[in-house]
């Protein structure tokens, strides 16, 4: 044997195990005393789903800058997170415009020094059939949902390899990347591009970045009550009618929907802690089930109470 080899005995195998417990992080470290005094940039972060990750990632510590278009939401997002001792700010960013991404990660940088964690959630969608889809409509939502998170991932990973920091990068994706949208009725199919794009880049943006040591995953929600499902769906009536809005509502009453965007936060929340030190390139689905035909009666022939439960003896 190589003086070198260490031999391995029945007794180091026996204790491995208790090994290899007590020599791991706290969870308490993991998801609350590592993140505190980190830096993130979250896309989108005045409303709906951003608005959520950015609570919990500032109620962990973190410095968070929220990264959207409209000053009134952002200045008014900015001014509760404070209210609550929060140290968040808001900087006005277009994600469909490059330079704007970069002035966001710089704006960051002078601010508080660094960008440890991106959430790229900036998102807009909209329902057109795909026998109507307006040009503008396709660059829209292809520019915001899949470019905005391209280049404001690439703004924030150059800034992570000048600075050395081994960072995370959280991309949005949807159920929409399994074309699990309008139950019964589609017509998202530029969406459908878009957020299946994502998870895809996801991985090839891994690959890349993982030799910095840059954690590179993503999340795809399911539905949510928020501001944008709500103003969205207003404008479909418009253009198809009241028939479409009555078969959204009836067809989609069996969809999940996460009544607080916080069930799909603290996900996301979870993926920019070192919980994700050891997943690259992969999207997460926090749907609900949304891509599942559940079903609807509790057959068993053994378990009382069920259809039709055992037989009387």
């Amino acid at each position: 044997m190589d003086n070198n080899q260490m031999a391995i005995t029945p007794e180091m195998i026996a204790n491995m195990a208790l090994g290899n417990a007590t020599s791991v992080q706290s969870l308490s470290d993991i998801f609350i005393n590592n993140m505190a005094g980190k830096v993130a940039i979250v896309t989108g972060g005045a409303s709906g789903l951003g608005y959520n990750v950015v609570n919990r990632l500032s109620e962990a510590g973190v410095k968070v800058v929220i990264a959207s278009r409209n000053e009134t939401k952002g200045k008014k997002a900015e001014s509760e997170f404070r209210g609550r001792g929060r140290d968040v700010t808001w900087f006005q960013t277009d994600v469909t415009k490059v330079p704007s991404c970069y002035e966001t990660v710089s704006f960051t940088e002078k601010t508080y020094g660094k960008v440890d964690i991106l959430v790229a959630n900036a998102a807009t969608w909209s329902m057109f059939s795909f026998l109507d889809m307006p040009e503008e409509e396709y660059d829209k939502v292809l520019n915001t949902d899949l470019k905005g998170e391209y280049f404001m991932a690439q703004a924030v990973a150059r800034s992570m390899v000048k600075n050395k920091v081994k960072g995370k990068i959280i991309f949005t994706s949807s159920a929409a990347r399994h074309s699990s949208d309008a139950n019964g009725i589609g017509m998202m199919s530029h969406y459908n591009a878009a957020k299946g794009a994502v998870a895809s880049m996801t991985m090839g943006v891994a690959k890349e970045l993982r030799q910095y040591g840059i954690t590179v995953n993503c999340v795809a929600p399911g539905g949510m009550l928020s501001e944008g499902a709500m103003t969205n769906t207003e404008k479909l009536a418009g253009y198809y009618g009241a028939e479409l809005l009555q078969d959204q509502m009836a067809l989609g009453a069996e969809t999940p929907v996460a009544l607080n965007p916080d069930e799909v936060a603290i996900a996301v929340f979870a993926m920019c802690t070192d919980m994700s030190n050891y997943m690259v390139g992969e999207t997460v689905d926090v749907n609900g089930g949304a891509t599942l035909s559940f079903q609807k009666k509790p057959w068993s022939f053994t378990m009382p109470g069920c259809i039709p439960g055992p037989k009387a003896e």
